[in-house]
This record gives structure tokens, C-alpha cells and sequence, in this order.
């Protein structure tokens, strides 16, 4: 059977699980309660899936397993981490403007990191879609 919104309502009733656990890291950055994923509807695709989880093929990801010598960026300001992609690297600034021209008219920018998939999901999800990820290697 599987486990369901209202199982998971009563075992976190605020959200929160009682135990301390480093697994799901970079899933915390974007979704800090279970509530706020559950609360947050939008369509995945593999590519968005990868970010929110943490297993977006990176050059700091690659790196961790040796499949890559070393954790720079291309752009070379920098390990190659999502954060970098998203707020720094001049690779991916032309798709960042594009969020950026979104966000400022809400004068929002730099965006706080969950609110960029809670709150501003469709253009986040789009500018993940825009990034050739095999471009940056």
C-alpha cells in the first residue's frame, strides 16, 4: 500500500521529522518541510528531478565519484555546484537573466533557493529546462 498525504500529516504534524538525518541535503534547500513539498505542485521532468535531489551530473558531483579530475567550472569562477550554476556562472547567465527579469519585478532577486521552486516554480522549472547541462562539462 502505498504511503499517503494524510499518513505522512500524522507522522510530521509540523512538517518536520523528529530525527536529524544528513540524506536528502540538497532536497532540504529547495523543499525545508515535508509540508512544503506536499504543498508544492508542478511537473517533473528529469532534468528538474536531478536539481531537486541533488543528482544533477555537475562537475562537484562528478567529481565526488572520481569521474572528473577536478570540481571547476568552466567559466572558471568556481567548483561547478547547482548553486554556482544558478546564482554565478556566466554560463548559464543569459537563462539566469530571463529569471532574474521575473523576479525583479517582484524585487526578489538573488532569490532565496526554496523560494525559487515554491514560489516562482514555472520559471524556475523553465530556466532548469534551458540549461544544456553536457554544455558545461
Amino acid at each position: 500500500m502505498p504511503y499517503t498525504v494524510k499518513q505522512q500529516k500524522k507522522e510530521y504534524p509540523n512538517g518536520k521529522s523528529k530525527e536529524k538525518t544528513s540524506k536528502a541535503e540538497a532536497t532540504k534547500q529547495y523543499f525545508p518541510t515535508i509540508m512544503d513539498r506536499i504543498g508544492t505542485k508542478f511537473n517533473l521532468t528529469s532534468k528538474l528531478t536531478e536539481v531537486l535531489s541533488g543528482h544533477v551530473k555537475t562537475k562537484a558531483y562528478l567529481h565526488q565519484f572520481n569521474l572528473r579530475e577536478d570540481a571547476k567550472c568552466v567559466c572558471n569562477n568556481g567548483d561547478q555546484t547547482m548553486d554556482h550554476i544558478i546564482f554565478q556562472c556566466v554560463e548559464s547567465r543569459k537563462q539566469r537573466d530571463l529569471i532574474k527579469l521575473h523576479l525583479r519585478t517582484q524585487k526578489n532577486w538573488p532569490a532565496n533557493i526554496s523560494e525559487l521552486i515554491t514560489k516562482h516554480r514555472k520559471v524556475f522549472s523553465e530556466y532548469i529546462e534551458s540549461i544544456d547541462f553536457d554544455s558545461l562539462q
